[in-house]
């Protein structure tokens, strides 16, 4: 079989299971800013109008069945946009993961180290899978392959044995790889963020039902109308090599990743002209492709606000100079629907012709001052680096500060220590230690 150090906590490196401690605190800290997202409360009341169930959802005194749990869950995490990315995968695991172990450790009573071994399957298998197919026209490999991968997590937080595993996969492959889900990205349509949550459902109940004996094709990876025709890779060698989620980085900014880079260098140039009233203009250049194009295009207000900002380039950095930041208050507070950011958005062009790359990549931007100064900054893509726990202590402040929480320090530490001793909570401890750091913040 497949190395374990890829399918469990015991097995990783030190330095991994500190990644993965930090990717859940990150999660769980979105999915309470996420709480503050109209469009999340409404995807939450849309679930709770069609029955409940024994799971709870963090942070919310909502409680629904398993797979409609991991919906909310999961569109609270993916709100804002402010969730991890494997920047050569191009895929948020903790949106698809994170909700998906945690329902599946409530149905089955499994303790702390089953969740870890969870963990470890999902965000390995969705960034490894991701890698394995490529991009494919219309196809968000986060809502494409996380049927799949939360498959493989909830089987395994349920114990199944190797078969079953693959036979839960196998079965999700009907949910996979849909070419329409960046229609959602096109259109700034907020299903963007419910598309991880609704893959993640049909893999948990995919894995329910492969619990039962139900098999799926077996040709479900390499065969002719699998994920990956003519490959000829199987499901042991998805584990083999280094553990995937090495590579997946925590987002500073609230915003589709691609525009990262771009932030960056706009940030150190703004420290040099503070006062956009002597910016004459701004141009950014990022590589070519059809991702980058989503994000390079002229602002514009489609009546998705939050959308239309966070995959626009132009929109971030006009918010940049004339509030001095780009955080999640931004978006949160008065940001969105101020004229003077959308004015100053115009006076931003967006150039693609760097190089085209197949992973995420750095940004050059440019500023013209209206004395007729010049200035420029480069900006590798920010977070690859990988995130400190100073750092990501900030970042989930600020997001309980959006959720309204009382005490966000103390939460923030709570969420920590959780993290810190998950593998050896048994299943009361592990319930008990969920319930004190993510109680209900809003009736």
């Amino acid at each position: 079989m497949a190395e374990v150090h890829n399918r469990r906590w015991t097995g990783l490196a030190e330095r991994d299971r500190e990644h993965l401690r930090l990717l859940l605190v990150d999660a769980l800290a979105l999915a309470a800013a996420g709480t503050a997202s109209p469009d999340a409360r409404r995807v939450l009341a849309g679930l709770r109008a069609v029955g409940g169930g024994d799971v709870r959802v963090p942070w919310t005194d909502l409680h629904l069945s398993a797979p409609a749990a991991v919906v909310a869950t999961s569109t609270l995490i993916h709100a804002w946009d402010f969730d991890d990315t494997h920047d050569e995968a191009v895929v948020h695991t903790a949106s698809v993961v994170v909700p998906t172990v945690l329902a599946t450790a409530a149905t089955a009573g499994a303790n702390g180290e089953r969740v870890a071994d969870g963990l470890v399957t999902g965000v390995h298998l969705l960034s490894r899978l991701a890698r394995v197919t490529g991009p494919r026209p219309g196809v968000i490999r986060t809502a494409g392959l996380g049927s799949l991968a939360a498959a493989a997590a909830a089987a395994t937080v349920w114990g199944l044995p190797d078969d079953t595993i693959e036979h839960a996969m196998a079965l999700s492959l009907g949910a996979a790889l849909a070419p329409g889900t960046r229609q959602a990205v096109v259109d700034g349509s907020v299903a963007k963020r419910v598309q991880p949550g609704l893959s993640a459902q049909f893999g948990i109940t995919a894995a329910a039902l492969a619990a039962q004996g139900v098999e799926g094709p077996s040709g479900w990876l390499s065969g002719d109308f699998g994920l990956a025709p003519g490959s000829g890779v199987s499901f042991a060698e998805l584990f083999d090599g280094d553990f995937e989620g090495r590579w997946v980085a925590l987002k500073p900014y609230p915003a589709c990743r691609y525009t990262h880079a771009a932030l960056a260098a706009a940030e150190s140039l703004r420290d040099r002209h503070p006062r956009w009233g002597e910016v004459e203009r701004v141009r950014v250049h990022v590589p070519e492709g059809s991702a980058y194009s989503l994000v390079a295009r002229p602002y514009e207000d489609r009546g998705a606000p939050l959308v239309d900002a966070q995959f626009s380039i132009p929109w971030q950095l006009a918010a940049l100079w004339v509030t001095g930041r780009y955080d999640l208050t931004t978006l949160h507070g008065d940001g969105l629907g101020n004229p003077d950011i959308a004015a100053a958005a115009a006076r931003i062009t967006v150039e693609q012709d760097l190089p085209e790359s197949s992973v995420m990549t750095g940004a050059r931007v440019e500023v013209r001052t209206t004395g007729g100064a010049l200035a420029a900054a480069e900006a590798p893509m920010p977070g690859a680096e990988g995130t400190t726990w100073q750092a990501l202590v900030r970042k989930a402040d600020s997001c309980l500060r959006v959720a309204a929480h009382d005490d966000p320090a103390r939460a923030s530490a709570e969420l920590r220590q959780l993290a810190g001793r998950l593998p050896e909570l048994d299943a009361p401890a592990l319930a008990a230690a969920l319930g004190r750091c993510t109680t209900s913040l809003r009736p």
